[in-house]
This record gives structure tokens, sequence and C-alpha cells, in this order.
């Protein structure tokens, strides 16, 4: 789970750079000049990026599914609520690193640390209940270890769609902060 999430981040450098290039070919300064406004450009990339993690989420939890035996399929509504909340987080958090980078080096720059960051953080490397609790709770204070909390109850607690939903909403909360972000920063571009 962990490097499924922390993987899912670091597409993020791909789907930000779209943004950044953009920004320097011209095409989105054309762009802005049409009666599109900037949220919907905006909503454009964010389902554009959704669709793409999304697809790197199902290959994943296929995969770890059918050949590693990861019981994922066992609540399959509540992986899909997981999947969907953790891939909004993830797109919004790209739109936020593509709005915020002048170019392709920050871009990377700006997509690994927080992903290398919220990976240590939020249990993606060593499972936060093998921390103190002191760790532990800094570590609730970045979505990874909700998305980590999810996804673990699914998979490793045996538990359904119910204990889902406050990890989601957490997860789904930090997508819409990153989305305000973003588009209050592309505003004053």
């Amino acid at each position: 789970v962990g490097m499924m999430l922390q993987f899912g981040l670091a597409g993020l450098i791909s789907a930000a750079t779209v943004l950044v290039m953009e920004r320097k070919s011209g095409s989105l300064q054309r762009l802005l000049t049409t009666a599109t406004s900037r949220v919907d450009i905006l909503l454009g990339h964010f389902l554009a990026m959704c669709l793409m993690i999304l697809i790197q989420f199902a290959i994943l939890i296929t995969f770890s599914q059918v050949l590693l035996d990861v019981a994922y399929f066992s609540a399959p509504l509540a992986t899909l609520v997981m999947a969907l909340a953790a891939t909004f987080f993830a797109a919004s958090l790209g739109i936020l690193i593509g709005t915020i980078a002048k170019n392709e080096e920050q871009v990377v720059m700006f997509s690994l640390i927080p992903m290398f960051i919220l990976s240590g953080l939020g249990g993606a490397w060593v499972p936060l209940e093998f921390t103190s609790e002191s760790f532990q709770t800094i570590g609730h204070f970045t979505p990874l270890a909700w998305a980590m909390d999810g996804f673990q109850n699914i998979i490793s607690r045996g538990m359904g769609l119910e204990s889902v939903w406050l990890p989601a909403g957490v997860l789904i909360a930090y997508a819409v902060l990153c989305f305000v972000l973003a588009t209050w920063r592309f505003r004053y571009e």
C-alpha cells in the first residue's frame, strides 16, 4: 500500500509538467484569452490527472490482489472509495505543484520533496503503529497517513466500507485545500 501511494505521488511529476510546458509554450496564455474560466481550465487538468492516477492505482491494486494475494477485493466498494479519495488528493496536489512551479526542474523538486516527506511521515515506509505515539500524531497531519489507515482497514484489519469514510473524507478535505490553493495561485499568474 505504501509504495502504491508513494508512486502515485511520483506520477505528479509528469502531470504537473503539463501546466509548466503549456505556460512556457504560450498555449496556456492563449487558452486564458478564451471564455473558459480559470477554474474550468484547472478542472480539465485535474480530471486528466485523476484518470492517469486512477489507472495506475487500478493496475497496482489488481496486480496486488491477483498475484500477491493482498485482500483489496475483500471490500471492493471500500477499496474504490479509498482509491478515488487518494486519486483526488494526488491530482489536486499535482495541480497545485503545476501552478507553483516555473520550470521542469522545480516540478521535479516540488513533487519529490512532498513525496518523500509525506511517505516517510505518513507510514508508507514504516507502519505508524510501529512508531512512537508522538510520531503517530505528527504523521496523522499528513494525508498519506490517512490513506494508509483507510487501505490498512481493508487489507489488514478486514474491515469494510464503514471503516474508510473518515480516512477518505480527510483525503478529500486535503484535495479541496490543494485545489483551492491552486485556483488562488493560478488566478494571479
